[in-house]
């Protein structure tokens, strides 16, 4: 899962997501679209955008936390952190089949989101990360444990991602943790070859 970032243009992620879903499966990659401050008329514009770049290679589409938005461009589905509402509320708004993950910053996130009836939890933050907090402070790493811990939790009905610090050379000690994947911002986006960064995460799954 490609997480965006508004540090980065448009351009480069547009580019960034199709050179990636290019380069794998159908199906492997999920992009979600994650801005909390760009203006309604330019996030939609966004929208639009990663909706033709995901479909014409067959990648997933989500939005963070806008059910409605997901609606429209045709995303599909939506990710919902904390403030974003229940998962029935989103699958109300979006009105057909779509797929929803959670934020799991905990294990009791993890056991609500599989009560809910959602598709994927996102366990974060697994190793040390450049975000931050929602009053500012450098999120603590909770270390491949918070896998480990989230996956009996999940059950046979949740997919587990690990989000945090996630790079190619870390993916194999999370997939042995027990995620079924990895959401990632920097290291696809800030990566001289993208595809290959991807096709080497995508990899240990493949062999795992």
């Amino acid at each position: 899962m490609l997480i965006t970032d508004p540090a980065f243009s448009d351009e480069l992620t547009v580019r960034c997501v199709a050179e990636v879903a290019s380069s794998l499966p159908p199906g492997a990659l999920v992009v979600q679209i994650r801005d909390k401050r760009r203006a309604e008329g330019s996030l939609r514009l966004l929208g639009w955008q990663l909706r033709i770049a995901t479909r014409d290679h067959g990648a997933w589409l989500l939005i963070n936390g806008r059910a409605d938005l997901a609606r429209d461009v045709g995303a599909d589905g939506v990710h919902l952190g904390r403030g974003s509402g229940t998962v029935a509320h989103a699958r109300g708004v979006l009105s057909r089949p779509s797929w929803i993950s959670v934020a799991a910053h905990s294990d009791e996130d993890v056991t609500r989101a599989r009560q809910e009836g959602a598709d994927a939890v996102l366990v974060s933050p697994v190793f040390a990360t450049q975000s931050l907090s929602r009053d500012g402070r450098r999120k603590e790493p909770r270390g491949l444990e918070c896998l480990v811990s989230a996956r009996p939790r999940a059950g046979s009905e949740l997919w587990v991602y690990a989000l945090g610090g996630v790079t190619a050379a870390s993916a194999g000690r999370c997939a042995s943790a027990g995620a079924d994947g990895v959401a990632l911002t920097r290291a696809l986006l800030c990566a001289e070859d993208p595809a290959r960064e991807a096709r080497a995460i995508h990899d240990v799954w493949a062999h795992h």
